[in-house]
């Protein structure tokens, strides 16, 4: 029996992942903003056990090709060390010794976003804000704002799944904004 009853799958915890973008990414509260990507991180984090569990290869022996090459993807080192930094406080060796995230930097800014905004007759109108956002500098220097690094992260794993005939269906926007769609039947 699952004790996440609307996660049952790799495809449903790719959706979830999905619906955390779009959280985070339309926050207007910087706390919920950091929160919300907290558990974007902690669930492409997941994103792992959820495969492997697919493949049935749990045992260390057989994750260990799949865990060598996530570990050189700068993007999935991120997500982990945001998972789990958060998640555990501090970063630990097997020993527990303090250990240094990878990921350079994470850090909270305002960016300038433009709201679009369209009536009945279709003409539109836009009107620029600075809203929260969050920077993330991986490993590799390279620096993201938050949008470009959830999407990415999302890519890399539609594209990895994709490259062991594992195909995500996606989701409605009515269902990534949590609206009018049925609950799922338990």
């Amino acid at each position: 029996m699952s004790l996440t009853p609307t996660l049952s799958s790799l495809e449903a915890l790719y959706r979830k992942l999905e619906r955390e973008l779009y959280r985070a990414y339309h926050q207007r509260d910087t706390v919920h903003k950091a929160d919300h990507f907290f558990n974007f991180c902690v669930t492409a984090h997941s994103m792992r056990d959820y495969f492997v569990e697919r493949l049935g290869k749990i045992e260390k022996q057989n994750r260990q090709p799949f865990e060598e090459r996530w570990a050189k993807e700068p993007l999935l080192v991120a997500v982990a060390d945001i998972a789990n930094s958060t998640k555990h406080f501090a970063l630990r060796t097997r020993t527990l010794a303090p250990r240094m995230a990878e990921t350079k930097r994470v850090g909270l800014r305002k960016s300038k976003f433009v709201d679009l905004y369209i009536n009945e007759h279709g003409e539109s109108r836009t009107i620029p804000n600075l809203a929260p956002d969050i920077t993330i500098t991986v490993s590799d220097g390279q620096k993201y704002e938050l949008y470009k690094f959830m999407i990415d992260v999302m890519a890399y794993w539609r594209d990895f799944l994709s490259s062991h005939n594992i195909q995500i269906r996606r989701q409605s926007v009515a269902r990534l904004r949590g609206k009018t769609t049925p609950d799922p039947q338990f």
